[in-house]
């Protein structure tokens, strides 16, 4: 497939400056950063992104009186901008917190207001004996009544206003009690202070103009420090998927490893030592070690304590009675030496498995470390505070890089380790695996990837299906959906899409359904000859030749021959493409690196498919006039089945014997098991498959004809008819159309070759 050739850039550096290092690539717009394994530490956070958080801080309050746009970042070092925005936002974020709470506190005041403006007209009397308190319950207001009345005061209820009466002896009780209920309270006299609600709105009004002026007049600067904020989310994302630690926290996760290797390794020596003093001790049942005393193995000399040193089968075993530095037998084990041994054998087989599995998690994270990591010397301290990260760019785009990097060591006046600054051959020196796909394909080709891309991103080394789609998604969509008329709708929307509809933001499909337009316009006027329902010649339209496929007659609704032609022509066209995608994927598993498998178990699956698509064909040969395929039908294709699955399950069972001892063999049974079930499924069910293709536009046919006789028995009214009818089955077949399409495309001919695993290269850019 058509690849651009990728460079690959790694770049260490001390972790705070790892950020800035991002910004700036991220500013050319033309990198993409490689993501870090999982197993491989990320380095700890730099100083940077604890001061991005305070923009977030202040920003979040402003965005509530303003909708910042995005602005162009300057290619300046990142920390100074953060902390040149930050200085300018604390002083804008004082003034507006400032007018905020004096917002929120008149706006109280305004809410209090209007609940007890209505009182300043009530004359409430004044007693000796009794205190008059205005109380605003809000939704405690059963509470606070009950509460009223067990200190004995008189309630009485305005709207949402309570007017509590109370002897003076009691009053300072139920007030403090109310308090505590959270409800508001306020005396007559207070009540007579209140300010209008009118006074009050229009102080609050003049606050919040005076709060909107001065955030439209650091409007630039809001707008800056937003764009300032997204672009460090970006970089903080792009570090923490992407910068590898080459210092202490990648030292660490190797010396746990080591360390736990070690225990292992040590346990699995003691419980080897017990398993052969058991054994030699197998004879016996039990052995009785006398109180006080202990079976120590290999004991420290000199023992202080009283013990008798035997050797048993080339081992130094001590009794001993009191303490000895050793490896103690328990004494459980020596009570049933038979039972003794068989948890030893246990615990070891226990062992040794934990033991290989993590000497494989450290061969792996080895293997990780020396791909991955641009030192790979296992200099941990050397490289304290240290981190990595790993961009692709294209070939063309290298100086790009060059650039920008010579223009950050500039501005940051720091000495940067840029180590390997190789121009890789796309294909000679970036592993596959790792390899990001950017495929350049000419217009209207490279509209489809978007299709393709729907089903998965082609790999490095594999067979891109982007130009075979191209080819076959209009015509099996035409061919369902041919008619002259509807085609040219299809057509008009494609044009729309690339010019007025979104704006053009959907330009691509626009290409793509106004080139399937004008595939559908081909299959009505040359293959079926209709337009909106009616045959060409009806309209009075002369054509030079015939139908190709002449499915619907003038005094028949459907041409019977003309079916048959159709669905022979669908089941060949299966039949070519299935075969085609047997061969592709023949070709995928060379270029994966696996010739013996292609040839071993894919080829022969391939000639199974073909077999029994012969075999599907001589059964319906009579039926759909295929006479032109006897001479090829006449050959023994069930010994051809027979001896292609012979020859897949021989190459499967070579390969497994040749993989046996491979810790990364091909999935040879599995992939044995599915290309017989796929092979078959090709050739009995997916080839019968492709009469989808007649059948919808038989639907077609059915459906337009039977709107166009409504419309005309309808007479002047018909035409509005028509227009509903055929603007309905015009979107509803075109919808099906599109599922059945990328069904064939997807189900029956990817599934057979395609795995669309694959990365797709997209630069880091920011504003």
């Amino acid at each position: 497939m058509p690849l651009e050739r990728v460079v690959e850039f790694r770049i260490a550096g001390d972790i705070d400056i790892i950020p800035e290092l991002i910004y700036f690539i991220g500013k050319a717009g033309v990198a993409m950063f490689e993501e870090r394994p999982e197993k491989l530490p990320k380095p700890h956070d730099p100083i940077l992104f604890q001061k991005a958080k305070k923009i977030d801080e202040f920003l979040n309050q402003l965005m509530l009186y303003i909708q910042p746009q995005q602005v162009k970042l300057p290619l300046e070092n990142l920390e100074q901008q953060v902390n040149a925005v930050l200085e300018k936002l604390e002083s804008i974020y004082k003034d507006v917190l400032y007018r905020v709470r004096l917002a929120d506190e008149l706006r109280t005041k305004l809410a209090i207001s209007r609940e007890i403006f209505s009182l300043k007209t009530v004359s409430i009397p004044k007693t000796e004996s009794i205190d008059i308190f205005i109380v605003l319950p809000g939704k405690a207001i059963r509470e606070t009544i009950e509460l009223a009345k067990s200190f004995n005061a008189s309630v009485i209820q305005q709207g949402n206003i309570l007017i509590v009466a109370i002897e003076r002896r009691s009053a300072s009780q139920l007030k403090t009690a109310l308090e505590k209920l959270g409800v508001k309270i306020f005396t007559p006299q207070e009540v007579a202070e209140v300010d209008p609600p009118d006074v009050i709105e229009d102080k609050l009004k003049k606050v919040e103009e005076e709060l909107r002026a001065i955030v439209l007049r650091h409007k630039d600067l809001i707008d800056y420090a937003y764009t300032l904020r997204g672009a460090i989310a970006t970089v903080i994302d792009t570090f923490n998927k992407s910068a590898i630690d080459e210092g202490l926290e990648v030292g660490r996760l190797f010396e746990s490893y080591e360390r736990e290797i070690n225990r292992l390794e040590y346990q699995l020596a003691s419980l080897s030592k017990i398993r052969k003093v058991l054994s030699a001790l197998s004879e016996k049942e039990s052995l009785k070690i006398p109180e006080g005393y202990k079976l120590v193995i290999d004991p420290e000399t000199p023992i202080e304590a009283p013990h008798v040193i035997q050797e048993i089968d080339g081992i130094k075993i001590a009794l001993v009675r009191g303490g000895a530095k050793g490896l103690e037998i328990p004494r459980e084990y020596l009570t049933d030496i038979k039972t003794g041994r068989e948890l030893v054998e246990n615990a070891i087989r226990s062992t040794e498995v934990s033991l290989q599995k993590l000497k494989k998690e450290l061969e792996t994270l080895e293997k990780l470390y020396g791909e991955y990591s641009l030192y790979g010397d296992k200099n941990w301290e050397g490289h304290r505070n240290t981190a990595s990260v790993i961009f692709y760019t294209l070939e063309k785009d290298v100086k790009k890089i060059d650039d920008i990097l010579t223009e950050f060591i500039r501005r940051n006046l720091v000495k940067l380790d840029v180590v390997k600054k190789i121009r890789y051959k796309y294909f000679d020196k970036v592993p596959v695996e790792r390899r990001p796909t950017l495929e350049k394909y000419p217009t209207p080709i490279r509209q489809f990837t978007k299709i393709v891309y729907m089903y998965g991103v082609p790999k490095a080394d594999e067979l891109s299906p982007v130009p075979l789609v191209a080819l076959i998604f209009p015509v099996f969509f035409g061919w369902m959906y041919g008619d002259l008329g509807h085609g040219f709708l299809l057509f008009l929307l494609g044009v729309l899409l690339m010019t007025k509809l979104y704006g053009g933001r959907h330009r691509d499909w626009g290409v793509i359904w106004t080139l399937t337009g004008l595939v559908s316009m081909f299959f009505g006027a040359f293959v079926y000859q209709e337009a909106f329902g009616f045959g060409l010649k009806e309209l009075g339209i002369k054509m030079p030749t015939l139908p190709l496929l002449h499915i619907f007659g003038v005094h028949t609704l459907v041409e019977s021959e003309g079916v048959i032609i159709a669905l022979r022509a669908a089941f060949l066209l299966g039949f070519l493409l299935l075969l085609l995608a047997f061969i592709s994927k023949i070709i995928n598993t060379v270029l994966k690196g696996e010739p013996d498998v292609a040839i071993a178990v894919v080829l022969p699956q391939a000639l199974l498919f073909f077999s029994l698509g012969m075999v599907f064909f001589s059964l319906i040969k009579d039926a759909f006039h295929m006479e032109f395929l006897t001479p090829l039908m006449q050959l023994p294709w069930i010994y051809v089945f027979l001896l292609a699955f012979i020859w897949s399950a021989t190459g499967a069972l070579v390969l497994k014997a040749r993989y046996k001892h491979h810790e990364e063999a091909p999935p040879i049974t599995e992939e044995f098991i599915m290309g017989f079930v796929e092979g078959s499924l090709a050739a009995l069910a997916n080839i019968p498959s492709f009469s989808r293709l007649v059948i919808l536009i038989l639907i077609h046919g059915v459906l337009t004809k039977l709107a166009n006789g409504v419309a005309i028995a309808l007479g002047p009214a018909g035409l509005l008819f028509a227009v509903f009818a055929h603007a309905l089955i015009a979107a509803a077949e075109g919808l099906f159309s599109t599922v059945q399409s990328l069904r064939l495309t997807f189900y029956e001919i990817f599934s057979k070759f395609y795995e669309g695993r694959g990365r797709l290269f997209t630069p880091l850019a920011l504003p």
